[in-house]
């Protein structure tokens, strides 16, 4: 009995994979399954914090706060690096479904569960109004820098809002392989501003790097690609690792039919 044929999407599709280091071996392992070649470059590095303070005042006063929010995957673990335990009073959210899951890899309890990926979506959910939050005391852990959306609108609703930066992220210490992958790879995917103005940023050839067919995780990386002067550009629905998987047959569809 002849064996089951194996569906395998993105056969030979060299794919350009620019998430740090701790956040790639997903996405490798799901193009890998496909039949594509995972190209890792970590375009962005991840580094201790420059300035500790913030996470030691976080830890410190760690009881007075009755919700936590994290940024990211990379959040979460770094957090709990520093951190043995979060107090069982405190409430939980987190930004996007990966960041989620890794909350709830550890054992906790995601209490408030945004319908989106990104603060926007968490903005908008009930109980991060005014009339939930005004008085009281919010932690968000997160890396340093980044957008300043979440923390001042919590606070234009009332809400005391205090950072914990638990990490930096910085460009690479080396560009090893990344002009060769870039002359290797069909496609570049990137997940965040940031990795994407580094990769533009170590890249020495820039007219070749932006006429790779490139993967963004939503509106605003599309726009700055657009600044950058990329015009292959697809959006991943969002972040995630399955989002991307399915933006990569997409355009392997696309790149089949119009050779």
């Amino acid at each position: 009995m002849p064996s089951q044929q194996i569906h395998r999407p993105l056969q030979d599709l060299k794919v350009l994979v620019t998430r740090p280091v701790q956040r790639a071996a997903g996405l490798c392992r799901l193009i890998e399954q496909a039949g594509g070649i995972a190209l890792p470059f970590a375009a962005i590095e991840i580094t201790a914090p420059a300035d500790t303070q913030r996470r030691e005042y976080a830890r410190d006063h760690l009881a007075e706060f009755s919700l936590a929010i994290f940024i990211s995957p990379t959040a979460v673990e770094k957090t709990f690096e520093f951190f043995e335990e979060l107090p069982v009073n405190i409430r939980i959210t987190a930004i996007g479904s990966r960041t989620a899951s890794a909350l709830e890899s550890r054992g906790l309890n995601i209490d408030i569960k945004p319908d989106g990926h990104d603060s926007e979506s968490l903005l908008e959910h009930p109980e991060l109004q005014a009339e939930c939050i005004a008085g009281k005391s919010i932690l968000i852990f997160k890396g340093e820098g980044g957008r300043e959306l979440l923390g001042e609108t919590l606070q234009s609703r009332g809400a005391e809002v205090v950072y914990a930066d638990m990490y930096r992220r910085a460009l690479p210490s080396s560009t090893e392989k990344l002009d060769q992958y870039l002359t290797e790879a069909d496609v570049i995917t990137v997940s965040s501003n940031e990795g994407l103005q580094n990769l533009f940023e170590l890249a020495s050839e820039k007219t070749q790097l932006v006429r790779h067919c490139l993967i963004v995780p939503g509106k605003r990386a599309y726009t700055l690609a657009k600044k950058l002067g990329f015009s292959k550009i697809l959006t991943a629905e969002n972040a995630t690792d399955e989002a991307f998987l399915n933006a990569l047959t997409v355009t392997i569809t696309k790149m089949r039919k119009n050779p």
